[in-house]
Protein backbone atom coordinates (compact mmCIF):
# COMPACT_ATOMS: atom_id res chain seq x y z
CA UNK A 1 0.00 0.00 0.00
CA UNK A 2 1.29 3.08 -0.69
CA UNK A 3 0.78 5.57 1.75
CA UNK A 4 0.78 9.77 0.92
CA UNK A 5 3.08 10.86 3.39
CA UNK A 6 3.47 14.06 2.29
CA UNK A 7 -0.20 14.94 2.23
CA UNK A 8 0.12 14.17 5.88
CA UNK A 9 2.73 16.55 7.22
CA UNK A 10 0.33 19.22 5.63
CA UNK A 11 -2.15 18.07 7.05
CA UNK A 12 -0.38 17.99 10.56
CA UNK A 13 0.43 21.35 9.62
CA UNK A 14 -3.23 22.41 9.64
CA UNK A 15 -3.82 20.53 13.35
CA UNK A 16 -3.76 22.44 16.49
CA UNK A 17 -1.89 20.99 19.69
CA UNK A 18 -1.22 22.13 22.99
CA UNK A 19 2.48 22.08 23.73
CA UNK A 20 4.15 22.06 27.07
CA UNK A 21 7.05 24.15 25.43
CA UNK A 22 5.21 26.47 23.23
CA UNK A 23 1.96 26.47 23.84
CA UNK A 24 -1.14 26.02 21.22
CA UNK A 25 0.69 25.70 17.57
CA UNK A 26 0.50 23.86 14.20
CA UNK A 27 1.30 20.11 15.35
CA UNK A 28 3.31 20.08 11.99
CA UNK A 29 5.82 23.01 12.69
CA UNK A 30 7.55 21.46 15.79
CA UNK A 31 7.34 17.29 14.50
CA UNK A 32 9.94 15.72 16.52
CA UNK A 33 12.58 13.03 15.15
CA UNK A 34 10.79 10.71 17.37
CA UNK A 35 7.46 11.81 15.50
CA UNK A 36 8.96 11.68 12.13
CA UNK A 37 10.85 8.38 12.13
CA UNK A 38 7.43 6.28 13.63
CA UNK A 39 5.65 7.44 10.63
CA UNK A 40 8.40 6.81 7.88
CA UNK A 41 8.76 3.40 10.05
CA UNK A 42 5.50 2.53 9.24
CA UNK A 43 5.25 3.88 5.47
CA UNK A 44 7.79 1.16 5.10
CA UNK A 45 5.63 -1.67 6.42
CA UNK A 46 2.89 -0.41 4.48
CA UNK A 47 4.82 -0.40 0.86
CA UNK A 48 5.88 -4.13 1.95
CA UNK A 49 2.15 -5.18 2.52
CA UNK A 50 2.76 -5.07 6.02
CA UNK A 51 -0.40 -3.46 8.57
CA UNK A 52 0.05 -4.49 12.02
CA UNK A 53 2.72 -1.97 14.21
CA UNK A 54 4.27 -2.99 17.45
CA UNK A 55 5.53 0.45 19.04
CA UNK A 56 7.88 0.20 21.74
CA UNK A 57 8.50 4.14 22.99
CA UNK A 58 10.12 6.01 26.06
CA UNK A 59 7.99 8.96 27.66
CA UNK A 60 7.43 12.31 26.51
CA UNK A 61 8.38 11.45 22.93
CA UNK A 62 5.13 12.69 21.36
CA UNK A 63 3.66 8.88 19.62
CA UNK A 64 0.70 9.24 21.05
CA UNK A 65 -0.16 12.72 19.79
CA UNK A 66 1.03 11.76 16.28
CA UNK A 67 -0.97 8.75 16.03
CA UNK A 68 -4.20 10.69 17.19
CA UNK A 69 -3.31 12.81 14.47
CA UNK A 70 -2.99 9.80 11.73
CA UNK A 71 -6.69 8.37 13.31
CA UNK A 72 -8.16 11.47 12.72
CA UNK A 73 -6.38 11.64 9.12
CA UNK A 74 -6.92 8.02 7.73
CA UNK A 75 -10.45 7.68 8.82
CA UNK A 76 -11.40 11.32 6.86
CA UNK A 77 -8.88 10.08 3.89
CA UNK A 78 -10.68 6.56 3.55
CA UNK A 79 -14.98 6.56 3.90
CA UNK A 80 -16.15 3.78 5.59
CA UNK A 81 -13.22 3.59 7.97
CA UNK A 82 -14.76 1.22 10.92
CA UNK A 83 -11.77 2.17 13.62
CA UNK A 84 -11.24 2.16 17.52
CA UNK A 85 -9.04 3.67 19.97
CA UNK A 86 -8.50 1.97 22.83
CA UNK A 87 -7.14 3.29 26.09
CA UNK A 88 -5.83 1.83 29.37
CA UNK A 89 -7.83 3.58 31.43
CA UNK A 90 -11.09 6.42 30.95
CA UNK A 91 -8.41 9.27 31.76
CA UNK A 92 -6.41 8.71 28.78
CA UNK A 93 -9.72 8.07 26.58
CA UNK A 94 -11.38 11.88 27.87
CA UNK A 95 -7.70 13.22 27.34
CA UNK A 96 -7.40 11.58 23.81
CA UNK A 97 -11.05 12.67 23.06
CA UNK A 98 -10.29 16.47 23.67
CA UNK A 99 -7.29 15.83 21.52
CA UNK A 100 -9.35 15.09 18.92
CA UNK A 101 -11.56 17.87 19.59
CA UNK A 102 -8.73 20.33 19.17
CA UNK A 103 -7.73 18.88 16.18
CA UNK A 104 -11.24 18.99 14.47
CA UNK A 105 -11.40 22.82 15.91
CA UNK A 106 -8.68 24.41 13.66
CA UNK A 107 -8.62 21.90 10.98
CA UNK A 108 -8.91 23.89 7.78
CA UNK A 109 -12.48 22.85 5.33
CA UNK A 110 -9.26 21.77 2.64
CA UNK A 111 -8.98 18.73 5.21
CA UNK A 112 -12.10 18.48 7.04
CA UNK A 113 -14.96 15.76 6.74
CA UNK A 114 -17.66 16.91 8.82
CA UNK A 115 -18.43 15.46 12.33
CA UNK A 116 -21.85 14.27 13.19
CA UNK A 117 -21.54 13.22 16.61
CA UNK A 118 -18.86 13.06 19.29
CA UNK A 119 -19.20 11.31 22.89
CA UNK A 120 -17.23 9.07 25.33
CA UNK A 121 -18.57 5.93 23.07
CA UNK A 122 -17.47 7.06 19.56
CA UNK A 123 -16.61 9.98 17.23
CA UNK A 124 -18.90 9.76 13.77
CA UNK A 125 -18.27 11.40 10.13
CA UNK A 126 -20.42 12.36 7.25
CA UNK A 127 -18.39 9.75 5.12
CA UNK A 128 -19.52 6.80 6.67
CA UNK A 129 -16.08 6.44 8.71
CA UNK A 130 -16.31 6.04 12.91
CA UNK A 131 -14.07 5.92 15.87
CA UNK A 132 -15.41 3.97 18.44
CA UNK A 133 -13.68 4.11 22.66
CA UNK A 134 -12.79 1.06 24.25
CA UNK A 135 -11.40 1.28 28.09
CA UNK A 136 -8.97 -1.61 28.66
CA UNK A 137 -8.59 -1.39 32.39
CA UNK A 138 -6.77 -3.70 34.30
CA UNK A 139 -9.34 -6.01 34.45
CA UNK A 140 -11.98 -6.72 32.15
CA UNK A 141 -14.18 -9.83 31.28
CA UNK A 142 -12.53 -10.04 27.97
CA UNK A 143 -15.68 -7.96 25.83
CA UNK A 144 -13.04 -6.18 23.93
CA UNK A 145 -13.82 -6.17 19.95
CA UNK A 146 -16.50 -8.57 20.33
CA UNK A 147 -19.24 -7.66 17.64
CA UNK A 148 -17.38 -5.14 16.23
CA UNK A 149 -15.49 -5.47 12.78
CA UNK A 150 -12.54 -3.74 12.64
CA UNK A 151 -10.22 -2.55 10.00
CA UNK A 152 -8.73 0.25 11.82
CA UNK A 153 -6.87 0.15 15.50
CA UNK A 154 -4.54 2.16 17.95
CA UNK A 155 -4.01 0.80 21.27
CA UNK A 156 -2.08 2.37 23.67
CA UNK A 157 -0.49 1.96 26.68
CA UNK A 158 -0.92 -1.70 26.60
CA UNK A 159 1.66 -2.63 28.89
CA UNK A 160 -1.06 -1.11 32.17
CA UNK A 161 -3.40 -3.42 30.24
CA UNK A 162 -4.41 -6.40 32.60
CA UNK A 163 -6.84 -8.09 30.59
CA UNK A 164 -5.02 -10.76 27.86
CA UNK A 165 -8.45 -12.40 27.34
CA UNK A 166 -9.66 -8.82 25.95
CA UNK A 167 -6.82 -8.50 23.69
CA UNK A 168 -7.21 -11.81 22.28
CA UNK A 169 -10.79 -10.88 21.61
CA UNK A 170 -9.92 -7.51 20.15
CA UNK A 171 -7.86 -9.18 17.74
CA UNK A 172 -10.08 -11.73 16.65
CA UNK A 173 -12.15 -8.80 15.52
CA UNK A 174 -9.63 -7.40 12.90
CA UNK A 175 -10.33 -7.35 9.19
CA UNK A 176 -7.42 -9.74 7.81
CA UNK A 177 -7.52 -8.98 3.67
CA UNK A 178 -9.10 -4.97 4.03
CA UNK A 179 -6.36 -3.37 1.81
CA UNK A 180 -6.74 0.04 3.70
CA UNK A 181 -6.40 -1.95 7.24
CA UNK A 182 -4.24 -0.51 10.16
CA UNK A 183 -3.37 -1.65 13.50
CA UNK A 184 -1.31 0.36 15.94
CA UNK A 185 -0.25 -0.89 19.66
CA UNK A 186 2.14 1.40 20.77
CA UNK A 187 2.80 1.27 24.78
CA UNK A 188 6.12 1.89 26.98
CA UNK A 189 7.67 -0.89 28.50
CA UNK A 190 6.55 -2.01 32.09
CA UNK A 191 8.32 -5.21 32.13
CA UNK A 192 7.69 -8.85 31.51
CA UNK A 193 4.04 -8.54 30.45
CA UNK A 194 1.85 -9.10 27.36
CA UNK A 195 3.16 -5.71 25.69
CA UNK A 196 6.58 -7.77 26.05
CA UNK A 197 5.41 -10.73 24.44
CA UNK A 198 3.61 -8.69 21.48
CA UNK A 199 6.78 -7.28 21.01
CA UNK A 200 8.86 -10.75 20.58
CA UNK A 201 6.17 -12.11 18.28
CA UNK A 202 6.64 -9.00 16.08
CA UNK A 203 9.96 -9.01 16.23
CA UNK A 204 10.10 -12.14 14.55
CA UNK A 205 6.87 -12.01 12.32
CA UNK A 206 6.80 -11.50 8.64
CA UNK A 207 3.25 -9.96 8.81
CA UNK A 208 3.81 -7.63 11.79
CA UNK A 209 6.52 -4.98 11.88
CA UNK A 210 8.72 -3.99 15.57
CA UNK A 211 9.31 -0.93 15.90
CA UNK A 212 11.19 0.91 18.65
CA UNK A 213 11.35 4.71 18.82
CA UNK A 214 14.48 5.73 21.08
CA UNK A 215 15.05 8.86 22.93
CA UNK A 216 17.93 9.91 21.28
CA UNK A 217 15.63 10.88 17.97
CA UNK A 218 14.38 13.64 19.98
CA UNK A 219 16.15 16.99 19.74
CA UNK A 220 14.97 18.18 22.36
CA UNK A 221 16.48 15.40 25.16
CA UNK A 222 20.33 16.82 24.85
CA UNK A 223 21.92 20.38 26.17
CA UNK A 224 23.92 22.53 24.05
CA UNK A 225 27.62 22.73 25.04
CA UNK A 226 27.25 25.96 26.83
CA UNK A 227 24.75 25.11 29.30
CA UNK A 228 24.98 24.89 33.03
CA UNK A 229 23.85 21.11 32.48
CA UNK A 230 26.18 20.48 30.10
CA UNK A 231 29.14 21.60 31.90
CA UNK A 232 27.70 19.74 34.94
CA UNK A 233 27.42 16.70 33.46
CA UNK A 234 29.84 15.70 31.09
CA UNK A 235 33.35 15.25 32.32
CA UNK A 236 34.80 14.18 28.71
CA UNK A 237 34.10 10.26 29.43
CA UNK A 238 31.46 7.37 28.89
CA UNK A 239 30.71 5.34 31.93
CA UNK A 240 31.31 1.50 31.14
CA UNK A 241 27.48 0.96 30.76
CA UNK A 242 27.35 4.09 28.58
CA UNK A 243 29.90 2.38 26.35
CA UNK A 244 27.89 -0.79 26.08
CA UNK A 245 24.58 0.74 24.77
CA UNK A 246 25.95 3.89 22.88
CA UNK A 247 27.76 0.81 20.80
CA UNK A 248 25.02 -1.06 20.40
CA UNK A 249 22.40 2.45 19.38
CA UNK A 250 25.17 2.65 16.80
CA UNK A 251 25.46 -0.59 15.37
CA UNK A 252 21.72 -1.70 15.42
CA UNK A 253 19.92 1.81 14.85
CA UNK A 254 23.27 4.05 13.05
CA UNK A 255 22.93 6.55 15.47
CA UNK A 256 25.96 8.05 17.25
CA UNK A 257 24.99 9.32 20.83
CA UNK A 258 26.45 12.99 21.08
CA UNK A 259 27.52 14.40 24.09
CA UNK A 260 24.97 16.88 24.26
CA UNK A 261 22.52 13.60 24.47
CA UNK A 262 24.82 11.76 27.43
CA UNK A 263 24.89 15.15 29.82
CA UNK A 264 20.99 15.04 28.92
CA UNK A 265 20.73 11.22 30.21
CA UNK A 266 22.54 11.90 33.13
CA UNK A 267 20.86 15.04 34.33
CA UNK A 268 17.36 13.28 33.76
CA UNK A 269 19.01 10.36 36.12
CA UNK A 270 20.09 12.22 38.64
CA UNK A 271 17.62 15.41 38.95
CA UNK A 272 14.11 13.95 36.59
CA UNK A 273 14.04 10.45 37.59
CA UNK A 274 16.49 9.99 40.64
CA UNK A 275 16.33 6.66 40.37
CA UNK A 276 18.77 4.20 36.97
CA UNK A 277 16.42 1.27 36.98
CA UNK A 278 13.13 3.77 36.25
CA UNK A 279 15.55 5.94 33.75
CA UNK A 280 16.07 3.36 31.78
CA UNK A 281 12.57 1.93 31.80
CA UNK A 282 10.97 5.59 31.01
CA UNK A 283 13.77 6.48 28.52
CA UNK A 284 15.18 3.24 26.93
CA UNK A 285 18.73 3.76 25.08
CA UNK A 286 17.74 0.24 23.44
CA UNK A 287 14.80 -2.15 22.79
CA UNK A 288 16.64 -4.68 25.57
CA UNK A 289 16.41 -2.03 28.20
CA UNK A 290 13.08 -0.92 27.93
CA UNK A 291 11.69 -4.29 29.17
CA UNK A 292 14.24 -4.42 32.61
CA UNK A 293 12.00 -3.77 36.24
CA UNK A 294 14.34 -3.68 38.82
CA UNK A 295 18.05 -5.88 40.33
CA UNK A 296 21.00 -6.12 38.18
CA UNK A 297 21.55 -7.82 35.00
CA UNK A 298 23.10 -11.30 35.87
CA UNK A 299 24.85 -12.21 32.76
CA UNK A 300 26.99 -8.91 31.44
CA UNK A 301 26.03 -7.31 28.66
CA UNK A 302 28.99 -6.80 26.48
CA UNK A 303 29.56 -10.55 26.42
CA UNK A 304 26.43 -10.91 25.54
CA UNK A 305 26.57 -8.90 22.69
CA UNK A 306 29.56 -10.40 21.52
CA UNK A 307 28.87 -13.78 21.25
CA UNK A 308 25.30 -12.59 19.84
CA UNK A 309 27.35 -10.98 16.66
CA UNK A 310 29.31 -14.65 16.59
CA UNK A 311 26.04 -16.76 17.27
CA UNK A 312 24.39 -14.64 14.40
CA UNK A 313 26.74 -16.46 12.01
CA UNK A 314 26.39 -19.86 13.05
CA UNK A 315 24.48 -21.99 10.92
CA UNK A 316 22.32 -24.85 11.82
CA UNK A 317 19.82 -27.08 10.45
CA UNK A 318 16.44 -26.91 11.62
CA UNK A 319 13.67 -29.91 12.23
CA UNK A 320 9.75 -30.38 13.73
CA UNK A 321 8.80 -33.14 16.13
CA UNK A 322 5.61 -34.10 14.92
CA UNK A 323 4.58 -35.96 18.24
CA UNK A 324 2.00 -39.28 17.54
CA UNK A 325 0.31 -41.17 20.32
CA UNK A 326 3.09 -43.02 20.66
CA UNK A 327 6.63 -43.15 20.62
CA UNK A 328 7.84 -44.91 17.64
CA UNK A 329 4.74 -43.14 15.69
CA UNK A 330 6.10 -39.46 16.04
CA UNK A 331 7.80 -38.36 13.32
CA UNK A 332 10.84 -35.53 12.57
CA UNK A 333 10.48 -33.34 9.67
CA UNK A 334 12.98 -30.33 8.06
CA UNK A 335 11.46 -27.14 8.42
CA UNK A 336 12.49 -23.57 8.25
CA UNK A 337 13.88 -21.34 11.45
CA UNK A 338 10.45 -20.17 12.13
CA UNK A 339 8.76 -23.51 12.42
CA UNK A 340 11.58 -25.19 13.59
CA UNK A 341 11.25 -26.87 17.22
CA UNK A 342 14.81 -28.29 16.96
CA UNK A 343 17.97 -26.94 15.68
CA UNK A 344 21.63 -28.74 15.21
CA UNK A 345 24.65 -26.75 14.95
CA UNK A 346 26.51 -30.11 15.43
CA UNK A 347 25.76 -33.55 14.69
CA UNK A 348 27.14 -36.25 16.93
CA UNK A 349 30.72 -37.06 16.74
CA UNK A 350 32.29 -40.59 17.50
CA UNK A 351 34.19 -40.78 20.33
CA UNK A 352 32.81 -37.55 21.80
CA UNK A 353 31.25 -36.62 25.12
CA UNK A 354 28.15 -34.66 25.77
CA UNK A 355 25.65 -33.29 28.59
CA UNK A 356 21.90 -32.54 28.24
CA UNK A 357 20.01 -30.06 30.24
CA UNK A 358 16.38 -30.52 30.35
CA UNK A 359 13.63 -27.84 32.06
CA UNK A 360 10.07 -28.73 31.37
CA UNK A 361 8.06 -26.35 30.99
CA UNK A 362 6.66 -24.88 34.44
CA UNK A 363 9.02 -26.60 36.14
CA UNK A 364 10.91 -23.55 37.09
CA UNK A 365 8.14 -20.84 37.72
CA UNK A 366 4.29 -20.32 36.45
CA UNK A 367 5.50 -18.52 33.44
CA UNK A 368 7.91 -20.67 32.33
CA UNK A 369 5.64 -22.01 29.56
CA UNK A 370 7.91 -23.86 27.55
CA UNK A 371 9.40 -27.13 27.08
CA UNK A 372 13.65 -26.17 26.21
CA UNK A 373 16.41 -29.03 26.01
CA UNK A 374 19.79 -28.41 25.44
CA UNK A 375 22.52 -30.64 24.29
CA UNK A 376 26.24 -29.70 24.62
CA UNK A 377 29.76 -31.29 23.60
CA UNK A 378 32.21 -31.57 26.26
CA UNK A 379 35.93 -30.61 26.57
CA UNK A 380 38.09 -29.83 29.53
CA UNK A 381 38.17 -26.57 28.82
CA UNK A 382 34.86 -25.86 27.18
CA UNK A 383 31.18 -26.64 26.65
CA UNK A 384 30.07 -25.47 23.17
CA UNK A 385 26.22 -25.86 22.16
CA UNK A 386 25.76 -28.90 19.20
CA UNK A 387 21.71 -28.82 19.57
CA UNK A 388 18.73 -27.10 21.23
CA UNK A 389 14.91 -28.12 21.52
CA UNK A 390 12.45 -25.37 23.03
CA UNK A 391 8.16 -25.39 22.19
CA UNK A 392 5.31 -24.75 24.39
CA UNK A 393 2.99 -27.44 21.97
CA UNK A 394 4.10 -30.51 24.25
CA UNK A 395 3.11 -32.73 27.25
CA UNK A 396 5.40 -34.46 29.68
CA UNK A 397 5.28 -37.67 28.03
CA UNK A 398 6.34 -35.97 24.36
CA UNK A 399 9.22 -33.98 26.08
CA UNK A 400 10.57 -37.04 27.60
CA UNK A 401 10.66 -38.52 24.05
CA UNK A 402 12.30 -35.80 22.28
CA UNK A 403 14.33 -35.75 25.26
CA UNK A 404 15.21 -39.97 24.78
CA UNK A 405 15.75 -39.00 21.06
CA UNK A 406 18.42 -36.54 22.09
CA UNK A 407 19.88 -38.70 24.43
CA UNK A 408 19.60 -41.35 22.74
CA UNK A 409 20.99 -39.93 19.34
CA UNK A 410 24.27 -38.13 21.11
CA UNK A 411 24.87 -41.26 22.93
CA UNK A 412 26.69 -43.63 23.64
CA UNK A 413 28.66 -40.75 26.17
CA UNK A 414 25.94 -39.03 27.11
CA UNK A 415 25.09 -37.38 30.38
CA UNK A 416 21.67 -36.13 30.82
CA UNK A 417 20.59 -33.77 34.22
CA UNK A 418 16.49 -33.09 34.05
CA UNK A 419 14.91 -30.49 36.55
CA UNK A 420 12.89 -33.07 38.27
CA UNK A 421 10.59 -30.65 40.27
CA UNK A 422 7.17 -30.62 39.74
CA UNK A 423 6.30 -32.23 35.64
CA UNK A 424 10.03 -33.56 35.74
CA UNK A 425 8.79 -36.46 37.95
CA UNK A 426 6.49 -37.01 35.09
CA UNK A 427 8.93 -36.77 32.33
CA UNK A 428 11.48 -39.07 34.23
CA UNK A 429 8.47 -41.72 34.94
CA UNK A 430 7.96 -41.80 31.02
CA UNK A 431 12.21 -42.08 30.42
CA UNK A 432 12.12 -44.91 32.48
CA UNK A 433 8.80 -46.66 31.00
CA UNK A 434 10.20 -46.20 27.62
CA UNK A 435 13.34 -48.21 28.66
CA UNK A 436 11.41 -50.93 30.46
CA UNK A 437 9.29 -50.96 27.51
CA UNK A 438 12.08 -51.61 25.30
CA UNK A 439 13.85 -54.28 26.94
CA UNK A 440 10.66 -56.16 26.66
CA UNK A 441 10.16 -55.52 23.24
CA UNK A 442 14.14 -56.52 22.65
CA UNK A 443 13.13 -59.99 24.39
CA UNK A 444 10.75 -60.61 22.24
CA UNK A 445 11.81 -59.25 18.89
CA UNK A 446 15.50 -60.19 19.38
CA UNK A 447 16.41 -57.10 18.33
CA UNK A 448 18.43 -55.03 21.13
CA UNK A 449 18.72 -51.50 19.27
CA UNK A 450 16.32 -49.49 21.20
CA UNK A 451 17.14 -51.38 24.47
CA UNK A 452 20.91 -50.53 23.56
CA UNK A 453 20.77 -47.02 22.45
CA UNK A 454 17.38 -45.34 25.29
CA UNK A 455 20.34 -47.81 28.03
CA UNK A 456 23.24 -45.39 26.88
CA UNK A 457 21.78 -42.54 28.56
CA UNK A 458 23.06 -42.26 31.56
CA UNK A 459 21.39 -40.23 34.13
CA UNK A 460 22.42 -37.22 36.23
CA UNK A 461 23.32 -37.79 40.29
CA UNK A 462 22.90 -35.29 42.31
CA UNK A 463 24.61 -34.62 45.71
CA UNK A 464 25.28 -32.60 47.90
CA UNK A 465 28.75 -30.75 47.60
CA UNK A 466 28.99 -30.39 51.74
CA UNK A 467 27.96 -34.10 51.33
CA UNK A 468 30.94 -36.32 53.28
CA UNK A 469 31.22 -39.48 51.27
CA UNK A 470 30.82 -41.16 48.18
CA UNK A 471 26.83 -41.59 48.57
CA UNK A 472 24.88 -42.46 45.06
CA UNK A 473 22.71 -39.74 45.74
CA UNK A 474 19.48 -38.85 44.17
CA UNK A 475 18.61 -38.99 40.70
CA UNK A 476 18.79 -35.64 38.22
CA UNK A 477 17.94 -31.82 39.91
CA UNK A 478 15.75 -30.77 42.38
CA UNK A 479 16.31 -26.93 42.36
CA UNK A 480 16.03 -25.00 45.90
CA UNK A 481 16.74 -21.58 46.77
CA UNK A 482 20.83 -22.94 47.27
CA UNK A 483 20.87 -24.86 44.19
CA UNK A 484 19.64 -22.46 41.94
CA UNK A 485 22.07 -20.19 43.35
CA UNK A 486 25.14 -22.52 42.73
CA UNK A 487 23.52 -23.58 39.54
CA UNK A 488 23.13 -20.13 38.08
CA UNK A 489 26.29 -18.61 39.47
CA UNK A 490 28.02 -21.24 37.35
CA UNK A 491 27.01 -20.23 34.64
CA UNK A 492 27.27 -16.98 34.58
CA UNK A 493 31.72 -17.76 35.62
CA UNK A 494 31.62 -20.23 32.40
CA UNK A 495 29.82 -17.68 30.21
CA UNK A 496 31.71 -14.91 30.62
CA UNK A 497 35.09 -17.22 31.25
CA UNK A 498 34.33 -17.92 27.79
CA UNK A 499 34.15 -21.70 28.56
CA UNK A 500 30.61 -21.54 27.32
CA UNK A 501 29.92 -21.08 24.03
CA UNK A 502 26.44 -20.49 23.26
CA UNK A 503 25.07 -20.80 19.49
CA UNK A 504 21.49 -19.90 19.83
CA UNK A 505 20.64 -16.16 19.31
CA UNK A 506 17.39 -16.83 21.34
CA UNK A 507 19.55 -18.19 24.06
CA UNK A 508 21.65 -14.81 24.22
CA UNK A 509 18.02 -13.28 23.92
CA UNK A 510 17.08 -14.81 27.10
CA UNK A 511 20.07 -14.22 29.32
CA UNK A 512 19.90 -10.28 28.40
CA UNK A 513 16.74 -10.84 30.84
CA UNK A 514 18.07 -12.56 33.68
CA UNK A 515 18.11 -10.37 36.95
CA UNK A 516 18.81 -10.62 40.36
CA UNK A 517 17.66 -9.61 43.58
CA UNK A 518 17.52 -9.56 46.85
CA UNK A 519 18.30 -13.69 46.40
CA UNK A 520 16.33 -14.47 43.30
CA UNK A 521 17.91 -15.11 39.75
CA UNK A 522 15.84 -15.50 36.69
CA UNK A 523 13.71 -13.61 34.46
CA UNK A 524 11.13 -11.39 36.22
CA UNK A 525 7.35 -11.11 35.69
CA UNK A 526 6.31 -12.75 32.59
CA UNK A 527 10.09 -12.82 31.30
CA UNK A 528 10.68 -16.55 29.68
CA UNK A 529 14.34 -18.24 31.26
CA UNK A 530 13.84 -21.82 29.85
CA UNK A 531 16.51 -22.04 27.25
CA UNK A 532 19.15 -20.67 30.41
CA UNK A 533 17.71 -23.03 32.60
CA UNK A 534 18.49 -26.02 30.31
CA UNK A 535 21.20 -24.64 29.69
CA UNK A 536 22.80 -23.81 33.27
CA UNK A 537 21.28 -27.66 34.33
CA UNK A 538 24.01 -28.62 31.72
CA UNK A 539 26.47 -26.47 33.05
CA UNK A 540 26.46 -27.77 36.00
CA UNK A 541 26.48 -31.77 35.23
CA UNK A 542 29.33 -30.77 33.34
CA UNK A 543 30.94 -29.61 36.01
CA UNK A 544 30.07 -31.97 38.47
CA UNK A 545 30.70 -35.27 36.57
CA UNK A 546 32.72 -35.08 33.17
CA UNK A 547 35.32 -31.99 33.43
CA UNK A 548 37.72 -33.96 35.58
CA UNK A 549 37.52 -37.43 33.49
CA UNK A 550 38.09 -35.15 30.20
CA UNK A 551 40.74 -33.06 31.96
CA UNK A 552 43.07 -36.61 33.09
CA UNK A 553 42.25 -37.29 29.25
CA UNK A 554 43.64 -33.87 28.27
CA UNK A 555 40.16 -33.56 25.76
CA UNK A 556 40.83 -29.91 25.25
CA UNK A 557 38.55 -27.70 23.14
CA UNK A 558 41.89 -26.46 20.87
CA UNK A 559 42.76 -29.89 20.64
CA UNK A 560 39.74 -31.69 19.49
CA UNK A 561 39.62 -28.48 16.71
CA UNK A 562 42.86 -29.21 15.49
CA UNK A 563 41.68 -33.29 15.29
CA UNK A 564 38.31 -32.40 13.78
CA UNK A 565 40.04 -30.20 10.86
CA UNK A 566 41.81 -33.41 9.92
CA UNK A 567 39.52 -35.82 9.91
CA UNK A 568 37.30 -33.76 7.32
CA UNK A 569 33.53 -32.53 7.62
CA UNK A 570 30.39 -33.54 9.77
CA UNK A 571 28.43 -36.56 8.45
CA UNK A 572 25.59 -35.27 6.08
CA UNK A 573 21.97 -35.05 7.31
CA UNK A 574 20.44 -37.73 5.35
CA UNK A 575 23.48 -40.15 6.69
CA UNK A 576 22.59 -39.12 10.59
CA UNK A 577 19.44 -37.71 11.20
CA UNK A 578 17.35 -39.94 9.13
CA UNK A 579 18.79 -42.84 9.26
CA UNK A 580 19.41 -42.94 12.66
CA UNK A 581 15.53 -42.06 13.38
CA UNK A 582 14.74 -45.12 11.08
CA UNK A 583 16.93 -47.92 12.66
CA UNK A 584 15.41 -46.92 16.39
CA UNK A 585 11.52 -47.25 15.14
CA UNK A 586 10.87 -43.13 15.59
CA UNK A 587 10.42 -42.71 12.08
CA UNK A 588 7.95 -44.05 10.14
CA UNK A 589 8.90 -45.69 6.62
CA UNK A 590 7.48 -43.92 3.86
CA UNK A 591 5.18 -46.93 2.93
CA UNK A 592 3.76 -45.91 6.76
Amino acid sequence: MKFPIDNFWKFCQALQVETKEHGLIPLGRQLLGTQKYLIQEMVKGLEDDIHYFVVLKGRQQGISTISLALDLYWHMRYPGTQGTLVTDNESNRDMFKSTFDMYLTGLPKAFKVRSTGHNKNQLLFANRSRISYQVAGSRGSGSLGRGKAIMFMHATELSSWGNQEGLASLEASLALHNEKRLYIFESTARGYNMFHDMWETASNASSQKAIFVGWWLDEMKRFNKDSREYQTYWDGKLSTEEKVWTKEVKEKYGVEVSSEQIAWWRWAMQELIKDEILTYQEFPPTEDYAFVLSGSQFFNTGKINDEYKRAKNTTCDNYRFIFGSVFKDSELIPTSAKNSTLKIWEYPQSGAHYVIGADPAYGSSEWADRFAIQVFRCYADKLEQVAEFCTSECRTDQFAWALCYLGGYYGPNVLVNLEINGPGQSVFAEMQNLKRTAAIESNVSGNREMANILGNIQSYLYKRVDSPGSGIGAYHWKTTYDSKLRMMNQTKDAFERGILLANSTELLEEMKGIRMEDGFIGAPGRGKDDRVIATALGVIAWADKIQTKLLLMNNTYEREQAAKELRGSVRSIDNTVQNYLKNIGYVKNEQG
